[in-house]
């Protein structure tokens, strides 16, 4: 995600600068000011880096932040672990040169440093320079033996935050933020970053409580507005989650991720019209995704628009690049079934072309096109299809029955039973077999063997149509024995 406003961006940050900071502040302690001349760094300027489409890369990426954590290599006097005068003289003169040419340089002397009775400053050094250069584990782990030995360390608190949060692990991350916050760091970055973790552990409340703090010391932060538009979300308050995104998309009318949540959040309030509207928009501006394609064509066929769906499935597959043909083939099965047969005809020309057809994709394929082939007037073709699928599928219990209709309509019972029969016999098609048999039967007015059928279809999955159906059969078969 990218800031809209971001903070001014920093050149390329030299070590010196903070090396030379925290060296006058170990020299002020010990009343022995000297000034630092200015000598090149080899020091890396970025702490961590995430990649640009990561949730928290704006946080993480902001040069102030990076600025920051970098800074948080001196330290603080009146909030410090006290060093001996010793080990203000190790630091001064030792660390200080190495943290200034190239941090990785001083882990050596670091390690040699964190012992159980030294101060925790070197603990807590050597976990930032292990964070600086990604090394997590050993960050956190120097970061919590620096707090083991100072618990009101502020510092180690934030950065320990930061590396846990870094690391993925934002439950672990919620009570040293907290913490810091406790001690008095809190600031814009701390608060959003609880915010998300604890929108990461569902507790969207807390969160937008911290988002709402966040955005005091922030007001224009996109991203913390969007964190509380989707906590506005979480807990039922769609008016209000509408609102703020009127606020944002009015300046940032660019940003495609903000439409999307905004169709989402119509879709929750079962405004299909409106949810379509806002993907539009995204689809005018050439920054709908194949699955925000795939959802517009959905939202247009609960309107009865079928040409308007079936441009946008039409768009979503040349799009995915035949990515997701499962989308695809269920695009198609909703035309199918509702009656849309040309558009139908025109989506599975598409799929084929587009998409990368696995076998029993394929064979979903085959029989949406023979639905599609019987209704339309095309039932040789289409049983050729229904065979062949059962050919090599003898078990596919949709391709059976779609073959018994095709016969029981054209007045071929007899195959027509056999298709049933055999589907009835395969777990999950039983219900449907036994009645389909059973309509056959009652046109051939055997009312018993149809009563029988419907008996088992109900004891198989009860319905109410066919719990009805059977009544008028059975009605039926008494009247004849009468």
């Amino acid at each position: 995600m990218k800031l809209v406003k971001s903070l001014p961006i920093c050149g390329s940050l030299s070590m010196h600068t903070i090396v030379a900071a925290l060296v006058l502040s170990v020299a002020m302690s010990t009343r022995a000011a000297k000034k630092e001349t200015a000598t090149p760094s080899n020091a890396p300027t970025s702490f961590a880096p995430l990649p640009r489409e990561h949730e928290l890369a704006s946080i993480w990426n902001d040069p102030e932040f990076t600025r920051r954590l970098i800074g948080s290599y001196g330290f603080a006097s009146e909030a410090e672990p006290r060093m001996t005068p010793e080990e203000q003289a190790i630091y001064r003169d030792k660390i200080v040169p190495l943290l200034r040419d190239d941090p990785k340089k001083a882990i050596p002397a670091l390690e040699g440093l964190v012992k159980p009775s030294a101060s925790a400053v070197f603990d807590f050094i050597l976990g930032n320079v292990a964070f600086q250069n990604e090394d997590l584990t050993n960050a956190i782990k120097y970061f919590e033996a620096a707090l083991a030995k100072f618990p009101d360390y502020r510092r180690a608190q934030k950065n320990l935050a930061f590396a846990l949060m870094r690391d993925g692990k934002y439950k672990e991350a919620i009570q040293p933020l907290t913490r810091a916050i406790a001690l008095g760091v809190g600031d814009a970055k701390i608060f959003g970053l609880l915010g998300f973790a604890y929108v990461s552990q569902g507790k969207h409340v807390s969160a937008e409580g911290t988002y709402r703090q966040a955005l005091v010391f922030e007001p224009e932060n996109i991203d913390f507005k969007v964190g509380l538009v989707k906590c506005a979300v979480a807990t039922a308050n769609y008016d209000y989650a509408l609102a703020l995104l009127d606020e944002l998309l009015q300046k940032l009318p660019e940003r495609d991720n903000l439409w999307t949540l905004q169709a989402n959040i119509f879709i929750q309030k079962e405004q299909p019209a409106k949810a379509a509207i806002s993907l539009e928009i995204l689809r005018r501006l050439g920054k709908a995704t194949s699955q925000n394609l795939f959802l517009l064509g959905d939202l247009y066929m609960t309107q009865d628009a079928r040409d308007l769906a079936l441009s946008a499935y039409l768009q979503a597959i040349e799009k995915d690049g035949g990515q997701n043909t499962a989308k695809a083939l269920r695009a198609a099965q909703i035309l199918v079934s509702r009656g849309a047969w040309d558009d139908a005809k025109r989506l599975f020309s598409k799929i084929r072309t587009a998409e990368k057809l696995g076998g029993g994709e394929e064979l979903k394929l085959l029989k949406l096109e023979s639905k599609v082939a019987m209704a339309s007037g095309e039932g040789d073709k289409a049983i050729q299809t229904l065979e062949q699928i059962s050919q090599k599928d003898p078990l596919d219990g949709e391709a059976l029955l779609l073959a018994g209709d095709f016969y029981s309509k054209n007045g071929q019972r007899e195959k027509a039973e056999f298709r049933y029969q055999n589907a009835a016999s395969l777990p999950g098609f039983e219900a449907d077999a036994f009645v389909k048999h059973a309509q056959l039967l009652v046109q051939t007015q055997k009312y018993a063997q149809a009563v029988e059928l419907l008996r088992k279809a109900q004891k198989a999955k009860p319905r109410d149509n066919v719990q009805r159906y059977l009544e008028k059969v059975e009605q039926l078969a008494r009247t004849a024995h009468s």
